[in-house]
């Protein structure tokens, strides 16, 4: 990917964004099927057609379960032996660029916020966000190298900085046969709660 061709890896709808839980010991998969399947039933995800829950936590290193939506799927997966919550874009959307960096945190912290307050979890889940994970799962418009880094390096530390209040160090952690992912890390570890209330109002509607 080169010059204006790199502007292309943020018109994907495949962003994903992943959260990682603070305690692993706590993980608990099968715990979670029943909490999405409910989420499902009282549609908790207002802007989601949310329709089932696959399981594949027999995977080694594995998508684990996933919440089957229309315009994105949610995943508790263990990718690279580290369970966490992802969120992952799978429909043609009007966002591309820093809209598209910014809606893609905003779904991934209210899931993770939902998790963290579901009543019938009773507080097992926390997510830290001193480190995220960022991705485009588009090996076309997004290979796995350092100039597709610095393609998104502008929209992604924008983002970021004005959730977090400092700039992230950014550092590609894929390798070339992999799709692209991204560590993210920030000296500031704000709940959760925090960073999905000061996104909430600016993506609704």
């Amino acid at each position: 990917m080169s010059g204006a061709g790199n502007v292309v890896a943020l018109t994907s709808p495949e962003i994903s964004v992943k959260l990682f839980v603070d305690d692993h010991s706590a993980v608990n998969p099968q715990a979670l099927i029943p909490v999405f399947h409910r989420w499902i039933k009282e549609g908790v995800l207002e802007d989601e057609l949310m329709i089932d829950v696959a399981i594949y936590e027999h995977v080694p290193q594995g998508p684990g379960i996933i919440l089957v939506c229309d315009k994105a799927h949610y995943y508790f997966d263990v990718r690279h032996n580290r369970w966490g919550l992802r969120y992952r874009g799978r429909r043609e959307a009007r966002a591309t660029g820093g809209e598209a960096v910014t809606r893609a945190f905003a779904s991934a912290l209210k899931a993770a916020s939902l998790l963290e307050n579901d009543p019938t979890l009773n507080g097992q889940y926390t997510f830290r966000t001193d480190e995220v994970e960022f991705g485009v799962y588009d090996r076309l418009r997004a290979p796995s190298d350092a100039s597709t880094l610095e393609a998104v390096r502008p929209a992604l530390a924008a983002t970021v900085e004005a959730l977090w209040g400092a700039r992230p160090t950014l550092e590609l952690q894929s390798g070339p046969k992999e799709p692209f992912m991204v560590s993210v890390r920030n000296a500031a570890s704000p709940s959760v709660g925090e960073l999905w209330g000061k996104l909430s109002a600016a993506v609704a509607g």
